[in-house]
């Protein structure tokens, strides 16, 4: 399945925003972030949507970036041009991990329109050229229980290894430890500091 992320302006364009996800949505696009885009509250200009499951603005600006990195493209909402810096971030951030960025509009600012593709229309653009899906790995904030299995079968992998029942090649042996333990440090990196 074709994973997207929306991005855009919640003070400016949130309407649209909601549009985009439900279009997404039509056209068989599963949307990891926002799943659910109406607000429901705000801490200073920030504004949480129903989606956001706690109340950190770094945590949900977190798993948004998880979900960009997840994802097969990033549709950027910007009908008047405008974007955010919490939407320039994210096209930043979708360009770093070759992530394509999408949108109906080009952006006003010269620098991010070098990194947005202007389609005439998502859906004839979805039709024409059907992204292609990346399978990202999974992320800790974006599905916490598939994560913890990913987690738990590594360190299974890794005491079944030291617990000396495992008898093969030691640099073998060295090797899968280290690919587990990556593994294990992967799926629940996050990039805050939880206090």
């Amino acid at each position: 399945m074709v994973r997207a992320t929306v991005s855009g302006s919640f003070h400016r364009h949130l309407a649209k925003i909601g549009e985009a996800v439900g279009a997404l949505r039509d056209s068989g696009i599963k949307v990891l972030s926002p799943s659910d885009p109406r607000v429901v509250d705000c801490e200073d200009e920030f504004l949480y949507v129903a989606s956001d499951r706690v109340r950190s603005v770094r945590l949900v600006q977190d798993r948004h970036l998880d979900a960009v990195g997840a994802s097969d493209f990033l549709l950027l909402v910007c009908p008047d041009g405008y974007v955010g810096s919490s939407a320039a971030l994210e096209v930043g951030f979708a360009v770093a991990h070759d992530v394509p960025v999408i949108s109906e509009t080009a952006p006003a600012d010269l620098t991010l329109r070098q990194y947005v593709q202007v389609v005439s229309s998502l859906g004839l653009w979805l039709r024409e050229t059907p992204p292609i899906p990346r399978h990202a790995p999974v992320s800790f904030l974006l599905d916490p229980s598939a994560a913890t299995e990913l987690a738990h079968a590594a360190l299974d992998r890794m005491a079944y290894a030291v617990s000396g029942a495992s008898r093969g090649n030691p640099r073998g042996l060295v090797a899968s430890l280290r690919a587990d333990a990556n593994e294990v440090s992967r799926v629940v990196n996050l990039r805050t500091r939880l206090s």
